[in-house]
């Protein structure tokens, strides 16, 4: 026999035996179509999910080292200033402050439920107030870098029944120079004299109906005069021109991409009981419709730090639109898009009557001070700035003598 004839017939074997163990692997191993069909849909979906979320969430940034950029000793110092001057104004609450992506100082400080002694926690959750503003503020500045409204359009092109507002522009709203009277300190002096239910909510119809009986308290961009009345109103331009809720906005376009998940729009989110001052003296809660737009955010010091990291480097606003909104606007007047403005830094405070808070970005160190206070202590707006002023003097005494020109 030929030698290639006995290669083919033996190839012909092999053949076929491998033919014959493939069939009975299949008799033996394959699923039934019920059980295939179940696994496959289970598959399927599964990749699904992980696709959407990928397309929609990035991957959260992990710091790249954990040691930190100052040494012991000057970081045993800033405890110890925070701590003192926390201590003096009997602060109660979550305070934290970053340098960077370091946080320096991370401290709850106190009782969430002082009748009971329960302890707060870093996680506690807080009424934040007008601090909200500068979440308010961002959604319209979005809105206009997207083209989707100009900050120079008068107010009534969006809330046609605003008519007290028919001469006053969005930027006005923002900057806080329209000459709007304040709607929410007549409400609350209701709600608190007992002139109004404490379980009532506060409709926007019931706003526009209040605001077309007031008269301007000066002629739109003649002062600065803070008032809740303007950031009430850009809660309303913000449901009209995205087509969204105010809630719905600001979820998807701010707390989503900053991965603030422990932040909402329901003051009764809080987990810690609020007090009208230190000696723990009860107070009423109010309904979130109340403040809406210009407070009713509530939030955590954790999620307030990663908002300003987000905000403050321009994953929010262009650099344009950020530029605008934290230094002082075209009137001249030290108020940006929800925030108090200076050369060196800018801030906000929160007050709910039972609630106080600040937070504070310096610009030249990317420093952050959040403090969260579940008792109105307004001395924590004068505690906040001077921790910032004695922290950055501590680590980094020779840029503030340079500055100072010592």
């Amino acid at each position: 026999m030929k030698p290639i004839f006995k290669i083919s017939l033996i190839a012909c074997f092999f053949a076929v035996l491998a033919g014959l163990t493939w069939a009975g692997s299949l008799k033996t191993s394959t699923p039934s179509l019920e059980t295939s069909a179940e696994a496959d849909s289970s598959t399927k979906l599964s990749a699904s999910e992980e696709i959407t979320e990928k397309a929609t969430r990035p991957p959260e940034k992990k710091s790249e080292s954990s040691a930190s950029q100052f040494d012991s000793k000057k970081l045993l110092n800033v405890n110890n200033i925070v701590s003192g001057k926390l201590s003096e104004i009997k602060f109660n609450g979550t305070f934290l402050i970053a340098v960077g992506d370091e946080v320096i100082y991370h401290k709850a400080i106190g009782y969430s439920d002082a009748e009971n002694k329960t302890p707060l926690s870093l996680d506690t959750k807080y009424e934040i107030g007008s601090c909200s503003k500068q979440f308010t503020a961002a959604a319209i500045a979005k809105l206009a870098q997207e083209n989707k409204l100009s900050l120079n359009d008068k107010v009534t092109k969006y809330v046609k029944d605003a008519k007290l507002a028919k001469n006053i522009t969005v930027e006005q709203l923002l900057n806080m120079c329209s000459g709007l009277p304040d709607y929410l300190n007549q409400y609350i002096y209701m709600l608190e004299a007992g002139e109004r239910d404490t379980d009532t909510d506060f409709s926007k119809k019931e706003f526009l109906e209040w605001l077309n009986k007031q008269g301007l308290n000066f002629q739109p961009g003649e002062f600065f005069a803070y008032s809740n009345t303007n950031y009430y109103i850009l809660g309303l331009i913000i449901e009209e021109v995205s087509g969204k809720s105010y809630e719905e906005y600001i979820k998807d376009e701010i707390f989503y991409p900053a991965y603030m998940d422990n932040s909402s729009l329901c003051m009764s989110d809080t987990t810690c009981k609020g007090y009208l001052d230190s000696n723990w003296t009860q107070g009423i809660k109010v309904d979130s419709s109340y403040f809406y737009s210009a407070g009713e955010i509530v939030s955590t010091t954790t999620d307030m730090l990663k908002w300003m990291n987000a905000f403050s480097r321009g994953e929010i606003l262009n650099h344009e639109m950020l530029k605008k909104a934290t230094h002082t606007g075209s009137d001249g007047f030290n108020y940006g898009f929800g925030w108090f403005v200076t050369d060196d830094y800018y801030y906000h405070t929160g007050n709910t009557e039972l609630y106080y808070a600040i937070d504070i970005f310096n610009r030249k160190h990317d420093m952050k001070i959040i403090g969260l206070s579940n008792v109105n202590n307004t001395e924590l707006q004068r505690a906040g700035l001077n921790i910032m002023s004695a922290v950055e003097n501590e680590l980094f005494p020779s840029s503030n003598k340079k500055r100072n020109g010592d």
